[in-house]
């Protein structure tokens, strides 16, 4: 074979201008059957044609770097591995040498009741719920704390929850000698830390959000209201009703009620719906950058989940005083129970965060 029939070295090709910008690594490399090879006459083309040659294909977009090719998914239905959107890089990346793909979790679905998911009612147990979707059920216990609150002041002199008051009214007691309020509030504040320590480090063991540590933890919660139900009854101990010998008994169970509460609600990533303190969610209300924006303002979800925060605790403070004005104590906690029964309900159809798909 004699050299005519060979190209030269420094010929280089020419790609038409209807083939289409290459979508992988190997595109990028030309080969003899999507190159052609040309005179190095040919290729001195006027600027005119090279423009036309370029405006003739569609621009790649910089920020469109995936493609989504995966359908909405379901959790455990679909599939139980993969829940991200297969993407494919575009050529820019690799020209640069970036292999990491920007594209966003599917958006998953909620599969009800959990024993028709593929993974079964421990794939259910085990979602991490979204916390958008812990909104409602937080400001629901903060309702019910405000209700509690209210009859435990007006029965014990002092708070279940609010430990900054039970804090000012423990050195006062001391002060004053008061042996029967400083036990009460001793008692209260105990309690509340004891419950706030213990179930705050079992969160961060099993999961702060996952399901079953949610559905765990309002079920404790139940339990201590139903013992104080029990004690407050007219037919229950006569040791443990008010007045008696142990009615410390009923404000320790209402102070571990709520320092799981609290300890769950500081954990789930809502900072503005904390179950129980007051004064800071005032300060970043009556301070807030959007206070006096419209309601569905971009920046208005902080504001807006404050203002339902504070609402809910006043609200129940309200009706719970009448409550146990006209009805009693234990007839107050009943409710207050009928109200975390709705926060299981809740939890329960909460849809889960996007699972990540295994590297």
């Amino acid at each position: 074979m004699d050299s005519s029939s060979r190209p030269s070295l420094h010929l280089v090709p020419t790609i038409s201008p209807t083939v289409s910008a290459p979508t992988s690594t190997t595109n990028l490399l030309p080969t003899a059957s999507t190159s052609s090879f040309s005179p190095p006459s040919q290729h001195k083309q006027p600027l005119s044609s090279n423009m036309s040659a370029n405006q003739s294909s569609p621009p790649s977009s910089k920020g469109d770097r995936c493609r989504e090719t995966t359908p909405e998914r379901e959790v455990g239905m679909e599939s139980d591995q993969v829940l991200r959107p297969k993407c494919e890089k575009s050529t820019s990346d690799v020209e640069k040498g970036e292999h990491r793909p920007n594209c966003d979790l599917s958006p998953v679905a909620l599969v009800w009741p959990p024993w028709k998911r593929r993974d079964g009612l421990s794939g259910w147990m085990g979602d991490t719920v979204s916390a958008n979707a812990l909104v409602w059920s937080l400001i629901i216990q903060a309702f019910s704390t405000g209700i509690l609150d209210a009859t435990t002041y007006l029965d014990f002199s002092t708070f279940a929850s609010n430990q900054t008051g039970n804090t000012i009214l423990l050195t006062v007691a001391a002060v004053k000698m008061s042996g029967h309020l400083l036990l009460l509030t001793g008692v209260s504040l105990g309690s509340f830390l004891g419950a706030a320590l213990v179930l705050g480090h079992l969160g961060h063991l099993f999961g702060v959000r996952r399901r079953a540590w949610l559905l765990g933890n309002v079920f404790f919660q139940l339990v201590c209201l139903t013992i104080a139900t029990i004690f407050l009854s007219p037919n229950g101990p006569s040791a443990t009703r008010l007045g008696g010998d142990h009615e410390w008994s009923i404000i320790m169970l209402f102070a571990l009620m709520s320092g799981g509460q609290v300890a769950a609600a500081r954990q789930a990533s809502i900072a503005e719906i904390p179950t129980a303190p007051m004064t800071s969610s005032y300060v970043d209300l009556v301070s807030d950058k959007y206070l006096f924006v419209g309601f569905n303002h971009p920046h208005a979800g902080a504001r807006n989940r404050r203002v339902g925060y504070i609402a809910a605790m006043i609200t129940g403070s309200f009706i719970g005083g009448v409550m146990h004005k006209y009805a009693g104590s234990w007839v107050v906690v009943v409710v207050a129970m009928g109200f975390k029964l709705g926060v299981v309900g809740m939890m329960c159809l909460a849809p889960p965060e996007p699972r990540k798909e295994k590297q």
